[in-house]
């Protein structure tokens, strides 16, 4: 009767697999000790580990998955980071330039060999971007992409203005540089990604590795927002079941490596949240031998990611999370900010109330300003100002359109607004859709009721929509524009609202706020989803 190798050994494997790590490991020959396959052997009566003679077979070993040819990572690579470098040399140049041509003009002819910087001047940058991770190739959230750029480019030209201390015109060049890169390059960034994310040989090829819909669901993620650069070509399902794929679902161990290399796959995203802690660890262990760079998808998405580190104490390990609307510094500086950008609008914008009250009041019978009460912080009423839009008597226009048009009523239910709204006057029409009627709540942010940048003020008829939202939405005030005015507005369902106001309040931050007021007059000046 003959038995296996691996039945002899089974003992001696189980309790050496430390060792057998450590001798594997030794060799840098990544071998796991379960891809041993069993071979015949003589029997041993006692069984005692026989040493093996010249003639006794081998057992075998399955090698690791052999990675891409090189030259097609590389030439993805270049092909995928090159646009971003040359955008950013384009507009180091181009601010470098400005530079040359304002600051002699600002200054005087006389100043001028003292505080050239040179067109050339500001490219070292580019190094800087590198080194803090800018060409990172998995995608970095926008904010956070805000955030490093302004960090390293104040960092790099406030090191150089001091350098520069001993030609006093020297500093004041540095400045002019500064307020240029901070507008200048999140913009060439941006305008670059989503003009080379329209073609095919742009971004990085990956494997979505899951099961059923959180697999489906990653890889829609990815083709909605393609400008993250990673673009799903392949789905494969560790427990095997069967389900609809937008990309080519393979399993077959031996036919997803040759894919793998035969595409240059670098890249994966692993989506299975339900699984345990070690069952995540072995599939991390079994692929990574595969892609070398996996993004795990949290099962936690709540966790605030533009806040949230890693962290060590000790012999323990886990991410910290703050609440950036709760740091008293961090809300100072936003209402100094608030009240700023308020002030200034109100100052500048005043001959355009002038005219806009006008309109409103000559173009039908009412008040000028209409206020209504709507939920703050903390769940204080307030009254909100607008300019009036609608004619007197708007609620009974309401439901007497509502009862003579079915599709009217269910657009209601859903939004909580009509595209053609028979309330709204004309010049309220013109209003709404450049958002001027809103301008009157600036004097909201001055007297501390709302913020510049919140989520959407509500009414208590709303209340029911958010259930238990609501208990986070009044931990911060109401703001006039926010991340459901710069992601579609009226055109996204109120759900969607929703999860866009608690997007906001769990990942709030300066940086996030700057973002929004810049996709604002984007939007404005697109007008989408405003009636």
């Amino acid at each position: 009767m003959s038995t296996s190798y691996r039945e002899e050994t089974d003992v001696q494997l189980d309790s050496s697999e430390e060792l057998y790590g450590r001798e594997v490991a030794s060799i840098h020959t990544p071998v796991r000790v379960d891809l041993i396959k069993t071979a015949p052997v003589a029997p041993s009566p006692r069984r005692v580990r026989e040493p093996l003679g010249a003639d006794t077979p081998l057992p075998e070993i399955e090698l690791p998955p052999q990675p891409a040819p090189w030259t097609a990572v590389a030439r993805r690579g270049i092909l995928t980071l090159t646009p971003l470098v040359l955008a950013d040399v384009a507009a180091l140049l181009f601010c470098g330039l400005m530079v040359e041509l304002v600051a002699p003009t600002l200054l005087g002819a006389d100043a001028t060999p003292s505080l050239k910087l040179g067109v050339l001047g500001l490219l070292p940058l580019v190094l800087a971007y590198w080194w803090s991770g800018l060409y990172s190739q998995i995608w970095l959230h926008a904010v956070l992409e805000l955030r490093h750029l302004t960090h390293v480019n104040t960092i790099c030209l406030l090191a150089a203005a001091v350098g520069g201390m001993m030609a006093p015109p020297f500093p004041f060049s540095c400045a002019i540089a500064l307020a240029l890169v901070l507008v200048v390059i999140p913009t060439s960034r941006r305008l670059v990604r989503k003009l080379v994310a329209r073609h095919k040989w742009w971004g990085y090829p990956t494997l979505i590795i899951g099961s059923a819909e959180g697999a489906d669901a990653a890889a829609r993620m990815l083709l909605r927002f393609p400008t993250s650069g990673l673009r799903p070509v392949l789905m494969t399902d560790p427990e095997r079941g069967p389900h609809e794929s937008v990309r080519p679902l393979i399993n077959d161990a031996k036919v997803l490596e040759e894919r793998v290399r035969s595409e240059g796959i670098q890249h994966a995203i692993i989506s299975m949240p339900h699984l345990s802690a070690d069952r995540h660890s072995a599939i991390i262990d079994r692929y990574t031998g595969l892609v070398p760079r996996l993004l795990v998808l949290s099962d936690a998405p709540v966790f605030p990611v533009l806040w949230g580190a890693s962290r060590g104490c000790g012999g323990i390990s886990g991410i910290e999370v703050r609440n950036g609307a709760l740091l008293l510094t961090v809300q100072a500086l936003k209402r100094v900010a608030d009240v700023a950008i308020a002030l200034t609008t109100v100052l500048l914008s005043l001959p355009l109330f002038a005219i806009i009250a006008v309109l409103v009041k000559f173009s039908s019978p009412g008040k000028v300003f209409f206020g209504h009460t709507r939920i703050g912080r903390h769940g204080r009423r307030f009254k909100a100002w607008k300019f009036r839009t609608m004619y007197e008597g708007a609620d009974q226009i309401l439901r007497d359109h509502l009862e003579c048009n079915p599709a009217a009523c269910v657009e209601w239910e859903c939004h909580q607004k009509l595209r053609n709204d028979p309330r709204v006057t004309p010049v309220g029409r013109l209003l709404r859709c450049t958002s001027l009627d809103e301008l009157p709540q600036t004097f909201n942010v001055l007297l501390g009721e709302m913020s510049v940048v919140g989520p959407r003020p509500i009414i208590d008829e709303e209340i029911c929509r958010y259930g238990d939202t609501l208990k986070l939405y009044v931990t911060v005030k109401p703001g006039i524009t926010g991340l459901w005015q710069v992601s579609g507005r009226n055109d996204v369902s109120y759900e969607r609202r929703v999860q866009l106001d608690q997007f906001y309040i769990r990942h709030w931050s300066p940086w996030l706020d700057i973002h929004i007021l810049a996709k604002t007059v984007l939007v404005l000046i697109r007008r989408k989803g405003a009636y």
